[in-house]
């Protein structure tokens, strides 16, 4: 067990994964006959191991001072020219610790699901392959000491989302979906290469003086970049250096999915539910928000993009919740119930909230995976079907599913003390020392959650069974990471906020705004925001949400079809249920704009381009042909030619001599 207590020993935990995807590759290749729950067993067993070295990371975070900047870094050179030099490492620190825990305790849950989930799949052995490709590129992020070596791994996570989304590519959604999520995303990243190459541009000769005194660190490295963050933006100008935050911030946007670059994520439900769970509730979508927490110097350095990160977070929360009320798919409702909640994220980061958007990560993943878990077992259980209208009833079949979904419910919802009302609070309150108008946008949308959640609820577990499908009792494979995740969806807020002397969310202090809240704050803030004006209002909004919906879905389920035909409602109806136009516009877009231009391009390239090549060609060839005929071998050619050039010249030198 020392192996694992020692921090020094981290470097392995993406290395387990990695072992284990190459295990299965070659089992594939060369043992097809081996059982297929080797492949899943050595896929958890992976991941159990990194399990183990994130214990003794906390273990090792808890034991030191609680004043104390709590980092541990070590990097190799990579690629070296001259006085550039790219290295690869770990950092272990608070933030990465708590990622480190959410991906390994969650993956571990998820993959146990998996095996009943998948358990008659055909593909069942490739799809734990996939899952510890993912787990190897997630933690690797994770782990990155630098800008340069977390873009390799942000890369290789969109990888492997593709090949999870797309995995039953026989249907032509799920194929449309991953290609979706796949050019979405490669739009944000290349902002973010962008914002990377702008930065290393501007900061280059301060790197090189620093490397030359730090031979060990890195270009870009994370834990030195709020030393120099002023300094680039004084040499780089406000607007360039504005821009290039901007830049940095879109693969974030993509990645987790905020507007304008989120039509990928409710496409990417086609993928089997477990991954819903693990890639687009807790760790992958939850990249954009953790690389905005370690870039945060960047951004803080630039009042335009801290305002501009407020600005995305806050209308996409809306935005996605508005359009979450009219889902009747309870993957896509719980798709744009992610969307909003990484917007609340984001416009807590934007704030200055910065301990209380990484502690909504935390808390989210536990109860937003349990949700989309909770959602696979009810499909599971209904034979496949995912349309809430022909469910209902099922409390009593799957009481599991049910109470855990509840929990989760109430979670998610900010209500009761569950983990999101310790979290979820914290950042409205930045939100209304920042500006009245976000707070109140992001409250009415903490409303809403309230009511779209309660609605999938009593949708699917209340009133009478709607379907015609038999309706299966729960697995039991199924059902025990149900009830393992239930408890910190329920609990690890008040266990969280209740933590006097330990101060582990917070990456370093250099990272805390003027206007967030010390990690040294962290308990008596929390709970100071859980009983202050804000916390109460949040939660008598959410009490106001789930009580609507149980007026509208328990009470008189007529109530909402009425409502529909009032004119202006039907209005907002169409706005929301069609996911206010974003597809349709690109689209239009697509079709009007990008394939006239590429019409013309092309049109320009046959007829210009291609027809100046073509010409050239055909003058080259028919000079060719004309001097070939000089060459015929023919003896009578060769004398006609001879005869003709001294008739020429004899008459020009009649002429001259003339």
């Amino acid at each position: 067990m020392d192996w694992f207590a020692n921090v020094d020993n981290i470097w392995a935990v993406p290395l387990y994964p990695l072992a284990a995807f190459i295990l299965i590759v070659l089992i594939r290749t060369f043992a097809s006959n081996t059982r297929k729950e080797t492949c899943s067993g050595l896929t958890i067993f992976a991941t159990f191991l990194g399990l183990l070295h994130t214990f003794g990371a906390l273990q090792w975070l808890f034991h030191q001072p609680g004043d104390a900047v709590k980092a541990l870094e070590r990097n190799v050179a990579w690629l070296q020219a001259g006085d550039f030099k790219l290295s690869l490492g770990y950092l272990v620190d608070s933030m990465s610790v708590m990622m480190l825990f959410v991906v390994t305790f969650i993956s571990i849950l998820i993959q146990c699901y998996t095996h009943g989930y998948m358990s008659h799949d055909k593909g069942y052995a490739k799809f734990f392959g996939y899952l510890a490709l993912f787990n190897f590129s997630m933690l690797g992020l994770v782990l990155s000491t630098n800008l340069f070596q977390i873009y390799i791994f942000w890369e290789l996570v969109g990888v492997s989302s593709y090949l999870l989304i797309g995995f039953w590519f026989h249907k032509p959604s799920a194929a449309a979906a991953c290609m979706k999520a796949f050019l979405m995303n490669r739009v944000g990243d290349f902002g973010f290469l962008f914002g990377i190459l702008g930065l290393l541009y501007f900061s280059f000769p301060m790197w090189s003086s620093y490397l030359a005194v730090h031979p060990h660190a890195a270009f870009l490295s994370f834990s030195a970049l709020p030393a120099f963050v002023n300094q680039i933006a004084a040499f780089a100008g406000p607007t360039t250096f504005t821009v290039i935050a901007i830049l940095l911030f879109m693969g974030p946007m993509a990645k987790s999915a905020q507007l304008p670059l989120h039509t990928w994520l409710p496409d990417a439900m086609e993928g089997p539910t477990p991954i819903s769970a693990l890639i687009h509730a807790a760790t992958m979508v939850a990249a954009g928000v953790y690389l905005v927490g370690r870039a945060y110097p960047v951004f803080q350095a630039s009042d335009t993009a801290m305002l501009f990160i407020t600005l995305i977070g806050t209308m996409s929360a809306v935005v996605a919740a508005t359009i979450a009320l009219t889902q009747y798919d309870i993957k896509k409702a719980l798709a744009y119930s992610t969307m909003s909640q990484l917007g609340f994220m984001m416009a807590g980061m934007g704030v200055g909230a910065f301990t209380a958007g990484l502690f909504h990560l935390f808390t989210h993943a536990f109860f937003k995976a349990m949700l989309f878990l909770c959602s696979g077992s009810v499909i599971h259980a209904c034979e496949d079907e995912q349309d809430m209208r022909k469910m209902g009833g099922l409390a009593k079949k799957l009481p599991i599913t049910h109470l855990a979904y509840l929990i989760g419910t109430l979670a998610i919802s900010g209500l009761f003390w569950t983990s999101g009302f310790w979290s979820k609070d914290e950042i409205l309150l930045g939100a209304k020392e920042y500006a009245p108008g976000i707070y109140w946008n992001l409250a009415i949308t903490a409303g809403l959650t309230s009511f779209y959640m309660f609605r999938t609820y009593f949708l699917t577990f209340w009133g009478k069974y709607r379907g015609e499908a038999h309706v299966h009792h729960e697995d039991t494979a199924m059902k025990w990471p149900l009830a393992v995740l239930a408890v910190p969806s329920a609990l690890i807020g008040l266990a969280m906020a209740g933590l006097k002397d330990v101060n582990w969310l917070p990456a370093f202090g250099a990272y805390i705004h003027a206007g967030a809240h010390h990690a040294g704050e962290h308990a008596h803030t929390f709970a100071q925001a859980a009983f202050s004006e804000v916390g109460l209002m949040s939660l008598v909004i959410g009490l106001i949400g789930a009580g609507l919906a149980v007026l509208f879905y328990v009470v008189a389920p007529a109530i909402p079809e009425a409502i529909k035909k009032a004119p202006f409602a039907a209005t907002a109806f169409s706005l929301f249920s069609n996911k206010w136009y974003f597809d349709d516009i690109y689209q239009t877009f697509v079709d009007r704009v990008y394939l006239a231009f590429a019409r013309g391009s092309s049109t320009f390239d046959k007829g210009g381009i291609d027809g100046v090549v073509n010409v050239t060609g055909r003058s080259v060839m028919g000079a060719g042909y004309a001097l070939r005929q000089l060459q015929s071998g023919k003896v009578q050619t060769y004398i006609a030619v001879m005869f003709f050039a001294v008739v020429c010249l004899s008459l020009l030198l009649f002429y001259w001599l003339m």
